[in-house]
């Protein structure tokens, strides 16, 4: 692994998953405005506690693929890794809209379930390749059992 080229790499993929995260956030901020105003559950944190929390897991995801990707080019598992990295990060962006965009709280629950199996299913495939890279999805599958329960929690106290 040339270290200069991989960091170029690290980068973009890095970005690129703020750059979701970002983007999801943009187009639900009428929604995030919403969530100030609803019932939440008891173990609900802080407003800014969110998004330091998902910056730093982006980071971590973006930076996990940069080391798949490293050490996946030119092997049949390639275009694995982008398809477990692309359905993850579409159950991400997705989840976003259906929580936040569009109040859709039951919905988001049964996506996030989808989003977890979805990141469990990339530790799988990621410890195969790189150990550092699936131990670095590890908070981002805790983290978003803790939304679950958000979620959950927001869901029911919303009906």
């Amino acid at each position: 692994m040339e270290a200069p080229k991989f960091w170029k790499k690290a980068v973009f993929w890095i970005a690129f998953s703020l750059a979701a995260g970002v983007l999801s956030s943009w187009l639900t901020r009428d929604g995030l405005e919403r969530f100030e105003q609803i019932a939440k559950p008891a173990l609900t944190p802080p407003r800014i506690v969110f998004p330091i929390a998902w910056t730093i897991l982006l980071f971590l995801i973006g930076f996990g693929f940069a080391l798949i990707r490293e050490k996946t080019m030119g092997t049949a598992s390639a275009d694995s890794a982008v398809i477990v990295f692309a359905v993850q990060m579409t159950f991400f962006f997705c989840w976003m809209i259906w929580f936040f965009g569009l109040g859709w709280y039951g919905f988001a629950a049964l996506w996030l379930i989808g989003m977890i199996l979805s990141i469990i299913w990339m530790i799988r495939f990621y410890g195969k390749i790189s150990p550092a890279a699936a131990w670095m999805q590890v908070p981002y599958l805790l983290w978003c059992g803790f939304a679950l329960y958000l979620n959950t929690g927001v869901w029911l106290l919303n009906r």
